[in-house]
C-alpha cells in the first residue's frame, strides 16, 4: 500500500523560538510568507493513508507518496497511521529512519520537545521543497510560490542569473530555485532549524551501489527486471489504474510490460502528429507494445498544438512555471487522462537514460578494450579516439593529462563536457559561459559525490560503475524543467509523474552493473542498454527517435514564425537581460528556425513566462 499527499507548507519565527509552539492546520497548502501570526503554523496538503487517521501526526508534513511496506512490519497498521508511525520513527531515529524508507516524497518534522525542526528531502526525490528565511521568520513549501509575497510570482522575484540554465536544460544549481529569495533543498539532504542556530544544511544520504555484483550479462537482465518490477509494485499494487506515457521505446515498453502484469489496470497514452513522417511508425510500434502488455490505447494528438496560432507555448499562462522541454502539454494530456481513469500515478520511461548511460571514455574501454585500436570497430584511429575521449572530460586540457587520469583511476575522469552535452542557440557569450560554469559546478558536486563513495566503501575496488550516471542522475532530480511539470500540472490535480527508473533499489542495481553489462556494441561504436534489451526481449522493437520527439516544437516554430519573431525581439526581455543576443535576434529567419526549432521554442517558453509576470 502507499500513503500519498499533496501539498505542505510552514511557516516558524527566526530566530527559531520552540517556545512559541506550531499548530497543524489540514487541506490545501496556503501561501505563508505574509502570515505575520508569532506562532508557528503548519499546513498539511490532502492525504490519503490507508493506515487509518491521517491527521494523528502533528508532527510531521508529507509531499509525495510513501510505500508502507518499508515500515518496521506492521507498525503503520498498530499505530492506526502511516504519518503518525513515521513521525515516531523520525523522533527515534532520525535520518536513519529516512534512508529506509522508499517512494518519492519530501518530509518536515518537528521534534517532540519542538526545539529542532528538520526538512528532508529523499535520495531518489523529483518532487522538489522550497524554503525561505528572512529576518524574522523561516518558512518552507512545496510549491515556490507559497514563499513569494501575496503567494504569486512577479517578474521582480525571477533571479535573471538562472534563466540561461532554464533554457539550456543543464546546469541548473542544486539548491537554487526560479526565485531570488526561495531556495530548493537538494536531494538526499537535510535542513535543520535549531533553537539559537541559524538554518544548516547537511546531506545525510546518498546512493550505496549493492556489493553482489551479477556474474552473468542474463543475470543483470533478471534482477534489473525483478527491481523495476517491485518498483512498479509498491506503486500500483493497490491502486485501481495507472497511466503509462508509452513513447514505443524500450524504456517505456519495459514500464508498460511491468504494469500490464496487473490486467485491466493501465491506460498507454502516446503522443503523435498526424501526416509526420516516421510519426505513424512509432505510432504503430507503440500501439503494438500497449496490446502486447494489455493496456487501453490512448494516442494524443499533438498537431492541435502546433498548427498555425496554436497554443503550444501557452502551458505557461496564469503565472504557471516554465516547462520548457517537448513535448510540452503532453504531461498535462497524461495527468487530464489519469484524473479521467481515477489513477493516481502517471509512469514513463523517463531515467532510464541517464541511469543505464555508459561512463563515455572509461566504460568504452571496460568494454571494447583492445578492440579500440581497430579502427574498423572504433569508427576512427586510435589517435583521434583518444583526442575526442579527452575532449569530452572536464578540465582534461590535453590527451597526456587525460590519460594520466585514466592510468591513475580518477573516479571523475567520465564526466562530461559542457559541448559535450548542451549547445545553446542564440545565447549571448556571457550567457554561455553561465551555463558552463553551472556545469562545472554540477560536474565537481558530482565528482565530490564520488570520492566521498570511495572514501566509504574502501577504495577504488568498490567504486560505483556509473559516474557518468551519478553526474547525469543528479542534473535529472534538479532539473526545473521536470519539476515546473509535476508542479502546473500534477500538484493541483493531486497526481505523480513518476518513473520506476527513479526507485531507490533499481538506482543502487544498475550503478553496480559492469560496463559490459549495462552497455554494449551493436554496429561499431553504437552503444546501447544491454542489460535492459535482455530483461525485456520482444518489446521495444521499434526505438522511438529523440529527434521525433523534437519535431513537435520545431514544427510549431516553423509553423508559427512570426509569432516567435515578436517574442524574440530586441526588445525582449531575454535580450535586456543579456540572455539572447541581439545578432541572434537580428538574423532570426525561417531556414535557421528550421533547424534549431526546440532551442527557439524554449526561447519562446521562457520570454512568454516573463511578459506574463510583468
Amino acid at each position: 500500500m502507499v500513503t500519498t499527499a499533496f501539498g505542505m507548507s510552514g511557516i516558524v519565527p527566526m530566530p527559531y523560538d520552540p517556545n512559541a509552539g506550531a499548530h497543524l492546520g489540514t487541506g490545501e497548502a496556503v501561501p505563508v510568507w505574509d502570515d505575520d501570526s508569532p506562532r508557528g503554523r503548519l499546513h498539511q496538503g490532502p492525504v490519503d493513508d490507508p493506515a487509518g487517521d491521517a491527521r494523528a501526526a502533528d508532527r510531521l508534513l508529507l509531499t509525495g507518496w510513501l510505500d508502507d511496506g518499508s515500515l518496521p512490519h506492521g507498525l503503520a497498521k498498530r499505530r492506526g497511521s502511516t504519518l503518525l508511525a513515521v513521525q515516531e520513527l523520525l523522533d527515534e531515529h532520525g535520518d536513519r529512519a529516512v534512508r529506509r524508507l522508499r517512494g518519492d516524497f519530501v518530509l518536515a518534522h518537528l521534534r517532540g520537545d519542538d526545539r529542532e525542526l528538520r526538512l528532508y528531502r529523499s535520495v531518489n526525490a523529483l518532487i522538489p521543497l522550497f524554503w525561505r528565511a528572512g529576518r524574522d521568520r523561516f518558512a518552507w513549501a512545496s510549491d515556490p510560490a507559497h514563499l513569494l509575497p501575496g503567494g504569486q510570482p512577479r517578474l521582480g522575484d525571477v533571479n535573471v542569473e538562472l534563466l540561461p540554465m532554464i533554457v539550456a536544460e543543464r546546469g541548473f544549481p542544486h539548491d537554487r530555485s526560479w526565485f531570488t529569495d526561495v531556495h530548493r533543498l537538494p536531494a538526499g539532504e537535510c535542513l535543520t532549524l535549531a533553537a539559537g542556530h541559524e538554518p544548516r544544511i547537511t546531506r545525510f544520504d546518498e546512493f550505496a551501489p549493492v556489493e553482489h555484483l551479477p556474474r552473468t550479462v542474463a543475470d543483470a537482465a533478471r534482477g534489473l527486471r525483478e527491481r523495476l518490477g517491485r518498483a512498479c509494485d509498491r506503486m500500483l499494487a493497490e491502486q485501481p489504474a495507472a497511466v503509462v506515457s508509452l513513447s514505443g521505446g524500450i524504456d517505456s515498453a519495459a514500464v508498460a510490460g511491468e504494469v500490464g502484469r496487473q490486467p485491466g489496470k493501465g491506460a498507454a497514452v502516446h503522443y503523435t502528429m498526424e501526416s509526420f513522417p516516421g510519426y505513424e511508425a512509432d505510432r504503430r510500434a507503440a500501439e503494438r507494445i500497449a496490446v502486447d502488455s494489455g493496456l487501453s490505447w490512448v494516442p494524443y494528438e499533438m498537431t492541435k498544438h502546433t498548427r498555425p496560432g496554436g497554443d503550444y507555448l501557452h502551458v505557461t499562462d496564469n503565472g504557471g512555471l516554465p516547462q520548457t522541454h517537448v513535448p510540452t502539454h503532453g504531461v498535462s494530456a497524461a495527468v487530464e487522462q489519469a484524473e479521467t481513469n481515477g489513477a493516481t500515478f502517471v509512469l514513463s520511461g523517463l531515467l532510464a537514460d541517464q541511469l543505464l548511460a555508459h561512463d563515455l571514455q572509461r566504460g568504452l574501454f571496460e568494454i571494447a578494450g583492445p578492440r579500440l585500436l581497430d579502427p574498423t570497430v572504433a569508427g576512427e584511429p586510435v589517435w583521434q579516439g583518444l583526442r575526442n575521449a579527452a575532449g569530452a572530460a572536464f578540465d582534461s586540457g590535453s590527451v597526456l593529462r587525460h590519460l594520466y587520469r585514466l592510468a591513475t583511476g580518477d573516479p571523475t575522469v567520465a564526466l562530461p563536457s559542457r559541448d559535450v552535452i548542451v549547445h545553446p542557440v542564440g545565447f549571448t557569450p556571457e550567457a554561455g559561459q553561465t551555463v558552463t560554469a553551472a556545469l562545472r559546478a554540477a560536474a565537481d558536486r558530482a565528482g565530490d559525490s564520488v570520492r566521498a563513495a570511495v572514501r566509504r566503501f574502501g577504495g577504488r575496488r568498490k567504486l560505483p560503475r556509473g559516474i557518468t550516471s551519478l553526474f547525469l542522475l543528479a542534473e535529472a532530480f534538479n532539473t526545473p524543467n521536470l519539476q515546473a511539470a509535476w508542479l502546473n500540472h500534477c500538484l493541483p490535480k493531486h497526481r505523480f509523474f513518476t518513473t520506476p527508473y527513479a526507485d531507490r533499489d533499481v538506482i543502487e542495481y544498475a550503478l553496480a552493473l559492469p560496463s559490459r553489462h549495462r552497455v554494449g556494441f551493436g554496429h561499431g561504436m553504437t552503444v546501447d542498454k544491454f542489460a535492459l534489451r535482455l530483461a525485456y526481449p520482444g518489446v521495444g522493437a521499434r526505438r522511438m527517435q529523440q529527434a521525433r520527439i523534437d519535431a513537435i516544437s520545431a514544427v510549431y516554430v516553423n509553423q508559427n514564425f512570426e509569432t516567435c519573431r515578436a517574442l524574440l525581439g530586441e526588445n525582449s526581455h531575454l535580450c535586456r537581460l543579456g540572455v539572447l543576443s541581439r545578432d541572434f535576434v537580428a538574423g532570426l529567419s525561417r531556414g535557421r528556425a528550421h533547424r534549431n526549432g526546440e532551442e527557439i521554442a524554449r526561447l519562446c517558453i521562457v520570454e512568454q513566462w516573463l511578459e506574463g509576470l510583468s
